[in-house]
């Protein structure tokens, strides 16, 4: 008895664990580096809709041979976090490629890693001109801010006619090249930069450097600063009687700056990179469609560049399966008439990883983001 019942429990042990084998599910798993915690939780919570609304479309369509799985590591959207999230999803995840991460800073600390251990890094936020020479693992498919800052000069000087501008900046690799970008550009169409003020990330008294401003008699102020920091920025100028001309770029275009700032940001202008109304209408309308569906809210520019990004890295994996030198060459790939057509427009990259796109400027009107006419 005893030597038929250990068979009996030997066979069920066998039946069991068969049926486990059998029931493990087989993923292509990538990672994602975003700010979940800390200054950028804002940023990272639109990311993670982007890239999940992404990822449950082409599962649900079955695109890829297998389920994609995306892992996320919280890098705080700070440079030294961000190594740490990275070696994680390198060393510990074993992914052959990373969306993100969000910011210039981190994206510019992890990128020796990236190209060390072979690892694809494909952003969608980070625009930083030296990204550009980051390595040959490193792709965005956002223009660098060296355009977007010579666009919103232009627009300042020639649109908005005005010749007498302030910067207030993020001492960021972010705020620093958007800096540099108007600055020259300013000036070069002639106009004049009374005065330039730099802050810190995490920033929430204003009140000096708005002083200052205001006695320079300007009659604009770039402020490429995150969506908290410009959002205080734009309630305290409004508490000070500060009233002129208020433009920024991408990182404050987000709608916590609406509900931080309220009638401070009516009239405030902003650059973003464009959706390709005109050309992929359908996609567009499909995404915001399926966005207000699962989320019950409108996307806004971060979920919509976060959700194209995917997008090319679940074309590139169809290709190139989940190996990171062929994920790089077909990345590199995508160009002339092999061009990814998205919702953010034509992606094409050239032999730095970069691409060439337009900036739409958007303004505040009843306390929405709207395309400027």
């Amino acid at each position: 008895m005893k030597s038929l019942k250990s068979i009996v429990v030997v066979c069920m042990l066998a039946v069991i664990a068969f049926s486990c084998g059998n029931n493990k599910k087989e993923f292509i798993t990538i990672g994602c580096s975003l700010p979940l915690t800390g200054e950028g939780a804002n940023y990272g919570r639109s990311v993670k809709e982007g890239v999940d609304l992404a990822v449950q479309e082409f599962n649900h369509d079955k695109i890829l041979n297998l389920p994609l799985n995306v892992i996320y590591a919280d890098d705080q959207m700070n440079p030294r976090v961000g190594v740490n999230a990275i070696n994680k999803l390198i060393n510990s995840d074993k992914v052959s490629l990373i969306i993100g991460p969000f910011g210039s800073s981190i994206t510019l600390a992890d990128a020796p890693i990236a190209n060390k251990s072979k690892v694809i890094l494909l952003g969608a936020s980070a625009t930083a001109d030296n990204i550009k020479d980051a390595g040959d693992y490193i792709f965005r498919i956002t223009p660098p801010n060296s355009k977007q800052g010579k666009d919103v000069a232009d627009f300042c000087f020639n649109k908005l006619k005005t010749k007498k501008a302030a910067i207030i900046y993020q001492t960021n690799d972010y705020g620093t090249t958007l800096k540099l970008a108007f600055e020259a550009e300013f000036k070069k169409l002639g106009g004049i930069i009374s005065i330039v003020e730099g802050v810190d990330l995490g920033t929430k008294d204003f009140k000096t450097q708005i002083s200052k401003i205001k006695s320079k008699n300007v009659d604009v102020v770039f402020f490429p600063l995150h969506v908290v920091e410009s959002a205080i920025f734009l309630k305290q100028s409004k508490e000070l009687g500060f009233d002129v001309k208020f433009i920024s770029c991408d990182g404050a275009m987000v709608e916590d700056l609406l509900k931080i700032a309220g009638d401070a940001a009516e009239g405030t202008y902003y650059t973003s990179l464009a959706l390709a109304y005109g050309s992929s209408d359908s996609l567009i309308n499909a995404f915001n469609v399926n966005f207000k569906k699962k989320y019950n809210k409108a996307p806004d520019v971060y979920a919509a560049y976060y959700y194209e990004v995917t997008k090319i890295a679940a074309y590139a994996l169809k290709k190139a399966g989940n190996n990171a030198d062929k994920l790089k060459k077909v990345l590199y790939s995508i160009k002339g008439a092999n061009s990814y057509n998205g919702i953010t427009g034509i992606t094409s990259f050239d032999s730095n990883g970069e691409v060439h796109k337009s900036f739409t400027i958007y303004e505040v009107k009843d306390n929405h983001f709207t395309i400027y006419k």
